[in-house]
């Protein structure tokens, strides 16, 4: 029984919700069947796992109908009529919290049965409800318009005065429903094509930035949001990301939860690229994103898949809040997913941290006891570990290691060419980096460390933070 349907929904539930759902089973309105109360009243005495042996169909069987021969049929048929109750239930209780769209539906109600007087009354609050909300998005814009509708068909039709003003006011509310919606679906686009290399059919693109690029939307925020995050997509300069976060203090209470994720998760974006470019003063930016993620539930350490883990923690270390990272992993350890890289990720993670504290021998013991599935992150075991076998002045160890990741990225099809290439880059500095260091820095290879600094300084990428390691191994040679 525990596998029903219903079982899993129950499972979803909170406590008022559970309380709830008792009073809308025993209301004759909705439920005239007593089995389904008395099952529902055995079933929710498991709550909240619902994990127990005794919840079975024959032991529920028995509570129900006890002194009866257990009937398979009999007690899934039950089951059946309370988990479409249950349904039932939340599709009202969804309803209920939708208050606004329960209001029009009134209006058109209304408005069939011919009741003027109420409708006016009704559809005044309604609009003022819409017109005065704290948060204007594209919900709110939407019931916007869908009152508009309701309203020209009423004044249309009912004898009052008709006005082609309406048809405007309706025009107005859909440009700016349509407005938001657009601007939110091509800046996840963008994002999404930029960030995960992943194409899209993004008509009329050109046709509505070139009108909204030019709009403040001072009293949109929504759009504006979402305008800022697309100028910033377009342009990768630092000034529209410096604009986005004005925009993110200045509105933080006016736009929905979902609108600040976005940002959240475009300030995270954003730092990775310009970390890429070698610039490290966007490690705090990117914490402070995921901080903010974090502190805001936007992600959820009761479940969390592998890779955000370690881009979390790592993100902590690198700005030095180890104690924040360690209560981070603590917390998130047993939602890792999924969870046969637990252990992995666990060892990772530990190994970063050694790796920034400079316990390279702990570090590399750490890294060894990985073994990721998925490439990137054996990249990410490779490259830091060929650095920590250089720390600890290990020559040939350093450079087999580097001839061992070379080997990977031409052997690893999932990668992308211009991703091995920086690699490439990478393991051929540290190659000879390795070897001006192992002969020493004298008259003959002077000239050598010059021309190994200006080939670091011009690689395309910092992949992982090595090239600016480079910078700083190179500048320790004399």
């Amino acid at each position: 029984m525990q596998k029903t349907k219903l079982i899993q929904l129950l499972k979803t539930f909170s406590k008022q919700e559970i309380f709830r759902l008792g009073d809308f089973l025993r209301s004759p309105y909705f439920n005239k069947n007593e089995n389904n109360i008395r099952l529902a009243e055995a079933v929710l005495e498991y709550l909240p796992a619902f994990d127990s042996p005794e919840l079975t169909e024959e032991k529920i069987f028995k509570k129900i109908f006890p002194g009866e021969e257990f009937d398979y049929f009999k007690i899934k048929n039950i089951i059946s009529d309370v988990y479409s109750l249950t349904s039932e239930f939340l599709k009202i209780s969804i309803s209920q919290s939708r208050h606004l769209d329960g209001e029009i539906n009134l209006l058109n109600a209304l408005h069939d049965r011919k009741l003027d007087n109420i409708y006016r009354h009704r559809e005044k609050k309604v609009k003022s409800e819409l017109l005065n909300a704290e948060i204007k998005d594209e919900d709110n814009y939407l019931s916007q318009y869908q009152l508009e509708r309701v309203n020209i068909a009423h004044y249309k039709f009912s004898g009052a005065a008709y006005s082609f003003n309406s048809i405007q006011t309706e025009f107005d509310s859909f440009l700016k429903y349509s407005l938001t919606g657009l601007l939110r679906l091509y800046s996840k686009m963008l994002h999404n094509k930029n960030h995960g290399n992943i194409s899209f059919d993004m008509k009329m693109f050109e046709n509505v930035w070139k009108y909204a690029k030019e709009m403040e939307f001072n009293d949109n925020p929504s759009c504006k949001v979402y305008k800022q995050i697309i100028a910033l997509e377009l342009s990768k300069k630092e000034s529209d990301y410096k604009k986005l976060l004005e925009i993110k203090e200045e509105y933080r209470r006016k736009i929905p939860v979902e609108e600040f994720y976005y940002i959240l998760q475009e300030q995270n974006s954003f730092a990775a690229y310009r970390l890429k470019q070698g610039d490290e003063s966007y490690y705090m930016e990117r914490f402070s994103a995921f901080r903010e993620m974090i502190e805001n539930k936007f992600m959820d350490t009761g479940y969390l898949i592998f890779p955000n883990v370690i881009s979390v923690y790592t993100s902590a270390c690198m700005v030095d809040e180890f104690v924040w990272a360690e209560d981070f992993l603590r917390n998130a350890a047993n939602g890792i997913s999924p969870a046969e890289e637990k252990l992995n990720t666990l060892n990772y993670c530990r190994g970063f941290l050694a790796f920034r504290q400079k316990e390279f021998g702990k570090a590399l013991q750490l890294f060894t006891k990985t073994n990721f599935r998925l490439y990137l992150m054996k990249v990410m075991v490779k490259s830091y570990s060929a650095r920590i076998l250089y720390e600890q002045n290990l020559y040939d160890q350093t450079l087999s290691s580097v001839d061992t990741f070379r080997h990977y990225l031409k052997s690893e099809k999932m990668m992308a060419e211009d991703q091995k290439n920086s690699h490439y880059e990478f393991l051929r500095n540290l190659a000879e980096l390795a070897r001006l260091k192992f002969e020493g820095i004298n008259k003959t290879n002077k000239e050598d460390l010059v021309m190994l600094k200006r080939q670091i300084s011009q690689m395309s990428t910092n992949p992982l933070g090595a090239k600016n390691w480079l910078i700083e191994k190179a500048g320790e040679l004399k």
